[in-house]
């Protein structure tokens, strides 16, 4: 049996996605830990089989980061953790920076990352789940602004499962 897969960007910001019980306890402290080496908290995410599951912390910077980056981070979060003991038994934990595919977890995120193409998940008014691609145009009174095709469409942050920037391999 796996955990469930939810995760949430900086505490206190606008976030699209739900908050694991866990990481409700620890994200504020995650999130200091980060910031204080110099670098961005962009969300944490549990996973895995409850026998052994994964905290993935993901960060980033201007330039991106390194390998040694996320060494350095994942260190001090150890010991944050060991402190801490959120999660009971064992589990792993990954540091890493978000991907070409970088998801978009808070209301500034969507504003950030306008003119860049963007994979949107939501719930629509009569339950369904369906998934628009198209240029992120930013946020407007509480929606998020897509065009697709020669639609453009406003999504409720309050609608959106997950969402990420698409990377264009062509630009």
């Amino acid at each position: 049996m796996s955990t469930p897969c939810l995760f949430r960007g900086t505490a206190g910001a606008r976030a699209v996605r739900k908050v694991h019980p866990l990481l409700e306890k620890v994200e504020q402290d995650l999130r200091q830990v980060v910031e204080g080496l110099g670098y961005e908290y962009v969300m944490a995410k549990l996973s895995g089989p409850l026998r052994r599951p994964r905290l993935a912390v993901y960060v980033d910077r201007p330039g991106g980061v390194t390998l040694d980056d996320c060494q350095r981070i994942s260190e001090r979060l150890s010991v944050l953790l060991d402190m801490l003991d959120p999660i009971p038994g064992s589990y792993e934990l990954i540091v890493s920076s978000p991907g070409l595919d970088r998801p978009l977890v808070r209301e500034e995120d969507f504003v950030r990352f306008a003119g860049r193409l963007a994979s949107v998940k939501r719930t629509t008014s009569g339950g369904k789940k369906e998934t628009i691609q198209g240029r992120l145009l930013g946020v407007e009174a509480g929606a998020v602004v897509l065009q697709h095709g020669e639609t453009t469409e406003a999504i409720p942050l309050e609608d959106i499962e997950e969402a990420h920037v698409v990377y264009e391999w062509d630009s």
